[in-house]
């Protein structure tokens, strides 16, 4: 795979006295979706503002393809359009009348021809499934909703990479599990590389394919989700928890003295484990 994005010794601070961000060194693989978790200030959402170019480091870099980005107007512009930035809160990116214009908005900044922009946009909003949104305006619709319409005003422009801020957050469950299978394939359609932070930890080893965890704007550890729900003490250290299927592996294993593998994180995964277990007991 071929590193896409990257950030080397990246450090940033809000005030003199403390640094949101340290000597942070990460790299993003081409196609892969890699989770960043952390506490609340543990520094994911600063990360997420370099690495689209909002903020600009005190020290260290931020590189595209292997080259660093350029703060310029038309450098900033070049890589927004191929990085794009979902926030948490859809408020914060809608701001057109209606959803058609609000979805048009990046992809006409590109430039593109009026047919190419309608034929895009028209298309993701099949794709998204809100076409029966298409005039309604953006104030009117509910929370949901707008989180389908910020995803797609960035889907639009066709980027490389979509950086996405807490993207199940305020929704009920069958709306996470609807907006994240969304994601996956409209991504997997345009080979689109995603980066997401979340505090949804039981949507992780469903949907990433590697995981960062991160506290105080440092890199703690880094591997497949097998491999960080494998350290149960060093996540809950850091204020983070296993996903509930792997914490109640734990317990039957702690607990119950069974011989199962509580690093398994899906539902598949802890099937197995447990048919294991039955099988095991059958045989004694």
């Amino acid at each position: 795979m071929n590193t896409i994005l990257e950030t080397r010794n990246l450090t940033y601070g809000y005030s003199e006295e403390e640094h949101a961000i340290e000597d942070l060194s990460l790299q993003f693989e081409e196609g892969k979706t890699t989770a960043i978790l952390g506490a609340n200030g543990a520094g994911k959402s600063t990360l997420f503002l370099h690495l689209n170019g909002i903020l600009k480091p005190e020290h260290g870099q931020v590189l595209f393809h292997g080259e660093p980005i350029s703060y310029t107007k038309s450098g900033l512009r070049k890589l927004r359009s191929k990085v794009g930035i979902v926030f948490q809160n859809p408020d914060d990116q809608l701001f057109s009348a209606s959803v058609y214009q609000d979805i048009s908005f990046g992809a006409c900044n590109l430039g593109l021809p009026k047919d190419e922009v309608r034929a895009r946009v028209e298309g993701m909003m099949e794709q998204i499934g809100i076409t029966d949104l298409r005039d309604r305006p953006t104030h009117s619709l509910s929370f949901g909703q707008k989180k389908r319409v910020s995803f797609a005003g960035i889907m639009v422009m066709q980027p490389e990479v979509i950086i996405l801020d807490e993207p199940t957050a305020g929704l009920d469950p069958v709306g996470v599990s609807e907006l994240m299978h969304l994601l996956k394939r409209v991504c997997k359609q345009q080979n689109t590389t995603i980066i997401l932070s979340t505090h949804d930890i039981d949507v992780i080893p469903v949907y990433a394919d590697e995981i960062f965890v991160m506290d105080k704007g440092k890199l703690l550890t880094k591997g497949t989700p097998k491999e960080i729900f494998s350290q149960p003490e060093l996540l809950r250290y850091h204020h983070l928890r296993l996903p509930r299927l792997s914490h109640m592996l734990e317990i039957l294993q702690k607990e119950d003295g069974l011989d199962v593998d509580f690093s398994e994180s899906t539902i598949s995964g802890a099937r197995r484990q447990v048919l294991n277990c039955i099988k095991q007991t059958q045989e004694a």
